[in-house]
C-alpha cells in the first residue's frame, strides 16, 4: 500500500484523547490517517514498521501554525527591527528597513526573501545565542496576531497538535522540517509540539564561537550556513536523520519534494493540508500552484481545513473563530 496525503496542522502538547484525532471531522480523511497508524505498527500487518523505521516529518510554516498574513518568524523579524530602529535612524529612509517602520507589508511582500534578507540578518545576527532565545521566548510570549489578537502559540492548529500526540505514543520519531530558522522554531517546538529541539531539521544562520568571561559562547553572524527549502529539505532529512521517513505533511510547494521522497517509500503516506477556511483561519493557494496537480495525479490524500478539520486552533485560543464546527 502506498498512501500519501494533504493534511493541516496544530498543538502538540496534547494527550491522546479517549476518542483519538477528536478535532478531526469523521471521514476518509480522519480514518485513512488512524488506518495508516494502525497499520504501521500492527505487528501482523505487511505494512508494519519497528520503532525505529517509524520517522514522521512535519512543515512548520502553514502546517503546524497560522502563516498570514506574515509567517511568525517574519512577524518576529519586524518586531526586533522596531525595538532597534532608534539606533539606527538612517533606516527611516533606507529600504527595506523603511517599509518595516512604516509598517507597508505589501512592499514587504513584494520583494520576496531576497529583497528582505537585509532585515533577517539585522534582526537575528550579532547577538549571542542566548541573547537570541531570550528574544524568542519574549516575543512569542508577549506578540499578538494582528486578526486574532491572541500571542502565536495560540495559533497552532489543535489536529495536527492531536496527530504528533497520537504519532508519539504510537512510538513515532517526529521531526519538524522547516525552511525557517532552526533556532526561532525550537523555541516552540518543545513547549507547544512537544518535539525535542534535537529534532528540529531547518535553515541555520552562520554562527561563531566567542570567549566571554573566560567562558566559550556561540555568536549569531549574518548570512546563512545552510538554507532548508525546496529540495534541500530531502537532502538534510537524509543527513540528519538518516532514513526515509514513513509519514510526511505539509501545506505548499515548498514541501513537494520533501512529501514526493516520502511517497517513494513503501508503505507510505503523504500529507497536504489545503487552506481553505476564510472564516476560522485563512483561504489561499498561491503558493500551492505545483504542488496540488501532483497531489491529484498521484492520489495524495488532501486534507481540507474547511471540511476536515473539526476545530482548528486549541480551544480558548480564538473564542468562537477556530471552534468547532
Amino acid at each position: 500500500m502506498r498512501l500519501s496525503l494533504l493534511l493541516l496542522g496544530t498543538l502538540a502538547q496534547v494527550a491522546v484523547a479517549a476518542e483519538p484525532l477528536s478535532a478531526w471531522q469523521p471521514g476518509v480523511v480522519r480514518s485513512t490517517l488512524l488506518n495508516f497508524i494502525a497499520q504501521v505498527t500492527e505487528p501482523d500487518s505487511d505494512a508494519y514498521r519497528p520503532p525505529a523505521e517509524r520517522i514522521a516529518v512535519f512543515d512548520h510554516d502553514g502546517t503546524l501554525i497560522i502563516e498570514q498574513p506574515l509567517l511568525v518568524q517574519m512577524a518576529f523579524v519586524h518586531e526586533r527591527v522596531r525595538e532597534l530602529a532608534p539606533a539606527h535612524p538612517e533606516w527611516v529612509e533606507l529600504a527595506p528597513f523603511d517599509a518595516v517602520l512604516a509598517g507597508n507589508n505589501a512592499v514587504l511582500a513584494q520583494m520576496g526573501f531576497r529583497g528582505t534578507a537585509a532585515l533577517v540578518n539585522a534582526a537575528q545576527a550579532g547577538i549571542s545565542q542566548a541573547e537570541f532565545r531570550a528574544a524568542v521566548s519574549r516575543f512569542l510570549g508577549q506578540a499578538r496576531h494582528p486578526r486574532f489578537e491572541v500571542v502565536y502559540p495560540q495559533l497552532v492548529y489543535q489536529p495536527m497538535l492531536e496527530l504528533i500526540a497520537l504519532l508519539t505514543a504510537s512510538d513515532f520519531r517526529v521531526y519538524i522540517v522547516s525552511s525557517g530558522g532552526i533556532e526561532f522554531i525550537r523555541g516552540l517546538s518543545e513547549s507547544v509540539y512537544g518535539v525535542p529541539r534535537e529534532r528540529v531539521v531547518a535553515s541555520v544562520m552562520k554562527y561563531e564561537l566567542r570567549e566571554e568571561d573566560e567562558a566559550l559562547a556561540v555568536w549569531r553572524k549574518s548570512g546563512f550556513q545552510s538554507l532548508n527549502a525546496g529540495p534541500f529539505k530531502v537532502l538534510n532529512i537524509d543527513r540528519h536523520i538518516g532514513r526515509r521517513p514513513v509519514l510526511a505533511v505539509g501545506n505548499s510547494d515548498g514541501d513537494l519534494e520533501m512529501l514526493s521522497y516520502t511517497q517513494a517509500g513503501p508503505d507510505t503516506l503523504a500529507v497536504l493540508l489545503r487552506h481553505d477556511d476564510a472564516q476560522r483561519e485563512y483561504a489561499y493557494a498561491d503558493d500551492s500552484v505545483r504542488v496540488l496537480p501532483v497531489a491529484a495525479a498521484r492520489n495524495w490524500l488532501v486534507v481540507s481545513m474547511k471540511k476536515d478539520f473539526r476545530q482548528v486552533f486549541p480551544t480558548g485560543s480564538t473564542g468562537s473563530i477556530g471552534g468547532r464546527s
